[in-house]
């Protein structure tokens, strides 16, 4: 063992540091991150197989934790598997966030495009003979079956709503709709079978 004033550095008691953290000491926890910075990074690379960059981040969440929740912990041995534990729920954690962030991404470029569809709806068409009939179907309707045509593709507006501004009931502004899309599945029918 080395002497007390060696330059040997003295071996981590993270038991010790785990129970100077749960009690406040930010030394601690600076010694404890420095120590802890590469196996927890090694943890999450192996937990999750992503980039450097995500796992960086999912670093800085169980140092967060560590720093805020991590108890006084008995042993070496509790520490480490605490810390596995931290990793693996952080890792859980981040991809939960990220494919809920996909998720939404998706539906908003979805309703984007739904949207750009009701402005331009003909775009979707086959031809451009069956565009200009569309649009010209389009512009033939009342201002109010527009309206609420638009508001069944926009992702700001619902159907219910765009009737309330034009003075219509939820029930009728619905039944309108449905209307005006039957009539125009019937004219397109028609024309092309």
């Amino acid at each position: 063992m080395p002497a007390p004033n060696s330059d040997e550095p003295r071996p981590l008691d993270s038991a010790a540091l785990s129970r100077s953290i749960a009690a406040g000491d930010e030394h601690a926890f600076t010694r404890f991150y420095e120590t802890w910075f590469g196996p927890t990074l090694a943890l999450a690379r192996g937990a999750c197989r992503r980039d450097e960059a995500f796992c960086l981040d999912v670093v800085q969440d169980v140092m967060l934790t560590v720093a805020n929740k991590m108890p006084a912990l008995r042993d070496a041995a509790a520490v480490g598997a605490w810390m596995r534990r931290t990793v693996l729920h952080a890792v859980t954690d981040r991809l939960r966030t990220e494919a809920r962030r996909q998720r939404r991404e998706q539906l908003a470029a979805g309703a984007r495009a739904a949207a750009a569809e009701v402005a331009e709806p003909w775009l979707a068409l086959d031809s451009d003979e069956q565009r200009r009939w569309l649009a010209a179907q389009l512009r033939d309707l009342p201002a109010a079956d527009r309206e609420l045509l638009a508001a069944r593709f926009s992702p700001v507006l619902t159907v219910t709503a765009a009737g309330a501004l034009l003075g219509l009931g939820p029930d009728a502004a619905h039944g309108r709709l449905r209307r005006a899309l039957e009539r125009l599945r019937q004219l397109a029918q028609e024309v092309w079978s």
